[in-house]
């Protein structure tokens, strides 16, 4: 699965900084929860994705691992069931099977794509910020675990994306995404590693 067709994905440290429950306004939760956000240049992971498509029974379930780089962009990679690598950046949504490009959608040529790109992007950086921008929000921090519920402000915005929350404790433990059509994705993340840089190789992936 692709961070496009899930329109989801997410990630970033969160540091405890209230040992004690608290229920928040919508403001001070997100303040709070940016507080307590400690971005990193380079986010490394793994994550298992889980679709229920309203229209079919069987869950459709794919694992696989991630890269966040915050001055590159996104490289999210199928592994199982099947093999397939989606590279996200500000301005490109690559898509490929190792072999050949099955997909290559130029954000700037595309606005809707943009925007999409845009939102995945601010989940997957786990930017919450900027995500109140483009939707309103609600949820709580309570004791070590916290949530977040967006709902997008436009109406355009939201035949694609009905509803977006957001739960972690110190990573973001889960992306979940409903859409207009009722299809909800999951996804779980795991395994999380921080670092300052991409590797050599990493770099090379982005250009």
């Amino acid at each position: 699965m692709n961070p496009l067709a899930a329109t989801s994905g997410r990630i970033a440290i969160l540091l405890l900084l209230f040992a004690a429950p608290s229920l928040c306004a919508a403001a001070d939760l997100l303040q709070e929860v940016a507080n307590r956000l400690t971005p990193s240049p380079v986010i490394r992971g793994e994550f298992q994705q889980t679709r229920k498509l309203a229209q079919i029974k069987k869950p459709l379930v794919s694992h696989g691992r991630f890269l966040v780089a915050r001055d590159y962009g996104v490289i999210w990679e199928n592994i199982r069931p099947f093999t397939q690598s989606t590279r996200l950046t500000r301005d490109e949504i690559l898509q490929t099977d190792g072999q050949k490009t099955l997909m290559k959608l130029d954000t700037r040529k595309e606005p809707v794509v943009g925007i999409v790109n845009g939102i995945l992007f601010s989940v997957l950086s786990c930017d919450v910020a900027a995500l109140a921008q483009t939707f309103d929000y609600s949820g709580k921090a309570e004791g070590k675990t916290w949530r977040l519920d967006f709902i997008p402000k436009d109406k355009g915005l939201a035949r694609l994306i009905k509803a977006l929350r957001l739960t972690g404790e110190r990573d973001i433990a889960s992306v979940e995404m409903e859409n207009a059509a009722g299809d909800v994705t999951r996804i779980e993340f795991r395994a999380q590693t921080y670092a300052r840089e991409l590797s050599a190789d990493e770099r090379e992936r982005f250009e």
